[in-house]
């Protein structure tokens, strides 16, 4: 998460998107080890029934980052706007923030 603040700060935002989901990924897997399983693809991954409620609610946008980081990461440099990027990295912070109340 950190490192996806300093890439958005740095003004390289398609790689601050691809660190915020990331931590979206690391945050649903410490769940799902937790609970004593694992994920193979994105789709089984969020749709875990015991993800906090912001992996629901902001489904659509998660989403768009994932389409966005393949674009981005395998396609075209260059191609994330800085208010995906920006909301990327604040929804990351909100399901961390969710998980380790969870995970407390």
């Amino acid at each position: 998460m950190q490192r996806a603040k300093r890439e958005a700060e740095a003004g390289d935002h398609d790689a601050a998107l691809i660190f915020a989901e990331q931590a979206l990924i690391n945050a649903a897997d410490a769940l799902l080890s937790r609970d004593g399983y694992s994920a193979t693809s994105h789709m089984a991954r969020f749709s875990y029934p015991q993800l906090p409620g912001v992996y629901a609610d902001e489904r659509h946008l998660i989403d768009r980052i994932r389409s966005a980081r393949n674009a981005a990461q395998y396609e075209a440099a260059g191609s994330v706007p800085q208010a995906l990027a920006a909301a990327a990295t604040k929804l990351a912070a909100r399901a961390i923030e969710e998980m380790r109340r969870l995970l407390a």
